[in-house]
């Protein structure tokens, strides 16, 4: 399974029991956070552009961080998801800026 992150044009794979921003990690990318994959601090939050129906379901935790966030983004959230939170079973493309490979990595 693959993740196609824009603008930045990256793809990179991804394992079921992983988490989009665990998968970026792994793949030597660094993802926007601040609380470090915790789900508290809301940074890792991303459009969806394609293949919505191809991610977990939004579990409580990642509900209540998306209901905070939803007057600060467009459609009151609708299409949005937390990197840290959320897992896929194919491949989806997304938006996010400020994914990059990390400083060393080629």
């Amino acid at each position: 399974m693959n993740i196609e992150v824009e603008p930045a044009r990256i793809t990179f794979d991804i394992h079921a029991d992983e988490t989009i921003i665990q998968a970026a990690w792994r793949n030597g990318y660094t993802w926007p956070t601040i609380c470090g994959g915790q789900g508290t601090c809301k940074t890792c939050v991303f459009q969806i552009l394609e293949g919505f129906e191809h991610l977990s379901p939004v579990e409580a935790w990642e509900d209540t961080g998306l209901r905070s966030l939803a007057d600060s983004l467009p459609n009151k959230g609708q299409g949005y998801r937390l990197a840290c939170q959320a897992k896929v079973h194919a491949d989806i493309r997304l938006r996010k800026i400020g994914v990059r490979k990390q400083h060393g990595n080629s």
